[in-house]
């Protein structure tokens, strides 16, 4: 009786854990959410194209004639369903693998104000350093899941460089887009030509 009642058990559990997997998807292998109450949504460029490329400290001026205009910071509007999300991940599509050890990036995310960037969502902005080996297929992500940043409407992605260095940060770029930028000898949002702009995107969870 004891034997029957233990398989019996054993069945149930398994039958119980099969409708789990069921109702449940896993994030990137570390965390479970139930897909009847939440969807998980990527909002932003995420191109990983070679052949169109917009960098940080890069010429952003088109025009061969013109004086040069050097990119200091990106300011990436993201509209999203009008419903209340939760940050999992921002991901940053990079060209190519760096070619120096490293870089720290200054990282906000704001509010809307007239189509610009407002008030800080965040008590602070990040500065994250990005290392070669952080990178997977030429992809950073910067994991937001333990902090439990909520919020329930459109937003900017603000990226600023904080190294120096010798030669551009490039990210892969989407064309006839909307992308804000500043130079490094202006603090003036201006848009960028063709409506380019960097592959930069956020992971978010939507309540349903």
């Amino acid at each position: 009786m004891t034997k029957i009642y233990f398989l019996f058990l054993c069945f149930i559990t398994f039958a119980n854990a099969q409708d789990y997997k069921k109702d449940t998807i896993e994030l990137h292998e570390t965390i479970l959410y139930d897909k009847s109450k939440f969807r998980l949504k990527c909002v932003g460029s995420d191109t990983k194209t070679k052949s169109i490329l917009i960098g940080l400290t890069a010429d952003i001026n088109f025009s061969k004639d013109s004086i040069p205009k050097f990119t200091k910071e990106f300011a990436i509007p993201i509209n999203v369903p009008k419903k209340e999300f939760t940050f999992q991940r921002i991901n940053f599509n990079f060209s190519n693998s760096l070619k120096i050890d490293s870089i720290l990036l200054k990282v906000d995310l704001t509010t809307m104000n007239n189509g610009k960037p407002a008030q800080s969502i965040l008590e602070k902005p990040f500065e994250v350093v990005v290392k070669k080996e952080y990178q997977q297929n030429d992809v950073f992500s910067m994991d937001l899941r333990d902090l439990t940043i909520k919020y329930q409407d459109d937003f900017f992605i603000k990226v600023e460089l904080l190294t120096d260095v010798e030669k551009p940060i490039y990210f892969s770029g989407a064309l006839l887009a909307k992308c804000l930028y500043k130079t490094t000898d202006s603090d003036v949002w201006m848009k960028t030509p063709l409506g380019i702009t960097p592959a930069i995107n956020a992971d978010i969870l939507i309540i349903r």
